[in-house]
């Protein structure tokens, strides 16, 4: 019998000093645009009214509310898992510091505030 491959999924995910903040599953909303488009499609033939487009990815909004509340040290990153969403979301409320660590060494960088302290320290 084959081993069931657990399915690799992307997210995006933002957090500040007080928790994880927004997770997106980037997977789930380019499936709901492919649908659309072709939903779309299918409407324009048949001269029917057009579905309502799906929200798109809400990248730039994150940005502009981290960019705005730097003092909150926002941080935003994409990355692949084979966890499902409420396992991430879990990981974040029970100990985010491993789990933000793993996905600073493991994700993209987009945006980020933080900054780690390279400097000796001079005794």
């Amino acid at each position: 019998m084959p081993s069931k491959k657990k399915k690799v999924k992307h997210y995006l995910a933002m957090w500040d000093m007080m928790g994880l903040e927004y997770i997106f599953d980037v997977n789930d909303a380019m499936h709901e645009i492919d649908q659309w488009e072709k939903q779309k499609i299918v409407s324009i033939l048949k001269e029917e009214r057009e579905p309502v487009k799906p929200k798109g990815i809400p990248l730039q909004m994150m940005i502009l509310r981290a960019r705005v509340n730097s003092q909150r040290s926002y941080e935003i990153y994409e990355f692949t898992s084979t966890l499902d969403i409420n396992t991430i979301r879990n990981e974040f409320a029970k100990d985010p510091q491993p789990i933000v660590n793993w996905i600073r060494d493991n994700g993209g960088k987009i945006y980020s505030d933080y900054v780690k302290s390279e400097r000796k320290m001079i005794v």
